[in-house]
């Protein structure tokens, strides 16, 4: 984002600051309580088995401003923040909530590595942040250029969250995915945790109320469709083993 873009951004708000009530955890007939046994399995597109009806991953959640500063940094958090809440589920965090003080400290560690590792560069595509979860939690990523509603579900019920890139205000008609999101357009990467019928559950670190958060497929394919232009990446996905 450009100087004059991002004063713009936070005159107006691009990333939601509200101060409600998280959603409930959705009831699922598959539940992760952690990340699962590092045993081969067979690849997604081979596996015949039905997928469950709904899935839920125990995430540990964090908002990208977890101490309320939203400040010109804390706007550009959301990859260091879906990094910290993968980081955490692979190494048997059990918590629900990464307190706010330990999460800013963590991922302004992140943003530190991620501006000396790609100067001047805020928007990070799924192949840099792939490279993040590699260097801070020693995880394997795999990148997939060609996401699918059927393929997220799979990886889901094997007991793997999912990262996509989207735009905020790219839901079909330009409208905002969410509600609770500012008046600007703004990259964001989201951490998808579960599906349920007609949802999938995410832990959306760019509002304040993020965790349990659900959106449909419909929303979420058009906001990835709308991150092309930008960023120059197709509606990929990316997920840790």
């Amino acid at each position: 984002m450009t100087p004059a873009a991002l004063a713009v951004f936070l005159l107006l708000g691009g990333i939601c600051h509200s101060q409600a009530s998280h959603p409930p955890q959705p009831h699922a007939s598959v539940v992760f309580a952690g990340p699962p046994s590092p045993v081969p399995t067979p690849s997604v597109a081979a596996s015949p088995s039905p997928l469950p009806p709904s899935v839920f991953i125990k995430v540990p959640y964090t908002v990208q401003a977890p101490l309320g500063n939203w400040d010109a940094a804390h706007e550009d958090y959301c990859e260091a923040a879906a990094a910290l809440m993968y980081g955490a589920f692979l190494h048997g965090d059990h918590r629900s909530v990464i307190p706010p003080a330990e999460a800013d400290q963590r991922m302004a560690q992140i943003v530190s590595w991620e501006r000396h590792t790609w100067p001047g560069v805020l928007n990070l595509p799924l192949s840099d942040v792939a490279q993040v979860g590699a260097h801070f939690y020693n995880a394997t990523p795999a990148v997939d250029q060609t996401a699918t509603l059927g393929e997220i579900q799979a990886i889901l019920a094997q007991g793997h969250p999912v990262i996509i890139p989207l735009m905020t205000h790219g839901a079909p008609g330009g409208q905002k995915i969410n509600s609770y999101y500012g008046r600007v357009n703004v990259y964001h990467v989201l951490l998808i945790t579960g599906y349920v019928p007609g949802y999938l559950v995410t832990n959306d670190a760019g509002i304040g109320l993020g965790q349990n958060w659900r959106y449909t497929w419909t929303v979420l394919k058009a906001a990835m469709d709308a991150q092309i232009s930008l960023m120059h990446q197709q509606p990929v996905l990316l997920y840790f083993k």
